[in-house]
């Protein structure tokens, strides 16, 4: 059997039975913080052109546009929902596969999890296979085929919602052979994207094409159903070293779901372990704005090519700036989503705050580490060293650390009453005979 049979015959034949309870608890996890960041989202920029385009293209009702009380088609809905999770960049990622798993998989399942009337169960099931067919091929690709350029979330994430989407739809493995060679044969995305609207659409493509790959196959639509093998011709575009093996080692033993970071702070994840050496440093120097000649950063040379920008010049390009995170940090203490505005960017004491970082490159760094020192204009100075950062699996935020999160982000939006049966039923997600009641509960609506 292929590779790609053998990991289509897994998506098959996977239960939610097979599940271990440390894994459904990391699925509650992600739903509970893909809703936070999604419904966060309503009335950024971004997000009314995007909704206002959708509408403009009319179709059929089918399923909602999360905070808004409108439906739209359940392509369009996975689309404007997937683009939504990422608008913010402050949805989970996993540091290993350099990607954001939930942003487009939980939009491309709730778009159909509504209409359905999908079982918690089985959202719960759809989503680990999702994920875990995603990060393989993650690691599978390797790294090169990031740093030349490519956007993991865009390409991996078409992979994971068409492996999700099968589940629920049932296909056969032949079926879902096919929806993953339609689903790759889509994948694309550049990271010069990034710091723009762009990149979240592509979170929100990624949702959209797994879902029509699927119901494609569904109504009979025929693709490659090899393309995951070696000799095909998605590793052959991507990468130079795939290794397939990665594909099925220790499938539905070792869960690489397990690795998934959630954001307590509103940044690209690169930047968070310089915002908690200093949140630290902060509190133990008693740091302000005056007192600090100099903040020296070390952290990985990956991590400085793409968050290195000195001067961003609006939150967006905040968000990919550890000197931006490293001046709320000191000056704030904090770095949620409240605090990456154009006029934070360019507000005289951040950009005095700015200036002071200096980032160097260590290459005996990981992604996740970051070497920070403050040097005061009295001359003392003290250090910190981050390995994990808060939010990381080895540092770990507790799932109501997460609906604190989801809360904050959604007061302006739902009630607290919603608010607080969200965090409920998510916490219970298991046991729910029908999701559709969490979806309208996240509409204004609901």
């Amino acid at each position: 059997m292929s590779y790609t049979g053998a990991l289509s015959r897994f998506v098959v034949d996977y239960r939610f039975e097979d599940i271990p309870p440390y894994v459904v608890e990391v699925a509650r996890k992600c739903v509970l913080d893909w809703i936070g960041v999604t419904v966060g989202a309503v009335g950024q920029p971004l997000v009314l052109l995007l909704k206002e385009t959708i509408e403009d293209m009319g179709g059929r009702q089918q399923a909602s546009i999360m905070g808004y009380g409108t439906k739209t088609t359940m392509a369009s809905a996975a689309l404007m929902n997937g683009t939504m999770a990422q608008t913010l960049d402050y949805d989970d990622a996993h540091s290993g596969v350099r990607t954001h798993p939930s942003a487009p998989l939980v939009a491309a399942i709730i778009a159909v999890a509504e209409p359905l009337g999908l079982s918690g169960r089985d959202l719960i099931t759809a989503f680990v296979i999702g994920c875990e067919v995603m990060l393989r091929v993650g690691y599978a690709l390797g790294r090169t085929y990031y740093e030349r350029g490519w956007h993991s979330t865009s390409i991996l994430g078409r992979l994971g919602s068409a492996a999700g989407i099968s589940k629920v739809y049932a296909l056969d493995a032949g079926q879902v052979s096919m929806a993953l060679g339609l689903a790759a044969t889509q994948a694309g995305g550049l990271r010069d994207t990034f710091g723009t609207m762009a990149k979240p659409f592509h979170s929100g493509k990624a949702a959209m094409d797994g879902l029509i790959a699927v119901m494609l196959v569904k109504k009979g639509f025929t693709g490659p159903v090899s393309i995951l093998d070696p000799e095909a011709g998605f590793a052959q575009v991507f990468s130079p070293e795939y290794e397939p093996e990665r594909l099925l080692t220790d499938l539905g033993k070792d869960y690489y779901t397990a690795g998934i970071s959630f954001k307590p702070y509103a940044a690209c994840l690169l930047v968070h372990p310089v915002i908690d050496a200093l949140i630290a440093l902060r509190q133990r120097m008693r740091l302000n704005i005056n007192s600090i000649r100099e903040i020296r950063v070390s952290i990985a040379p990956f991590n400085l090519e793409v968050v290195g920008n000195p001067a961003p010049e609006d939150g967006m390009q905040g968000k990919f700036s550890l000197h931006m995170g490293a001046a709320l940090a000191v000056a704030y203490g904090q770095a949620t989503e409240r605090f990456f505005t154009s006029e934070m960017a360019r507000s005289p004491h951040i950009k005095t705050l700015m200036a002071k970082v200096n980032a160097t490159p260590d290459s005996s760094l990981a992604e996740t580490e970051a070497i920070v020192k403050v040097v005061l204009e009295d001359g003392k100075e003290d250090s910190v060293h981050v390995i994990a950062p808060r939010g990381d699996p080895r540092n770990p935020l507790a799932f109501m650390d997460i609906a604190e999160k989801a809360r904050d982000l959604g007061r302006g939006v739902l009630s607290d009453d919603a608010l607080d049966r969200i965090v409920h039923l998510v916490e219970v997600l298991e046991t729910l005979d029908n999701t559709a009641r969490l979806v309208r509960l996240c509409c204004k609506d609901g």
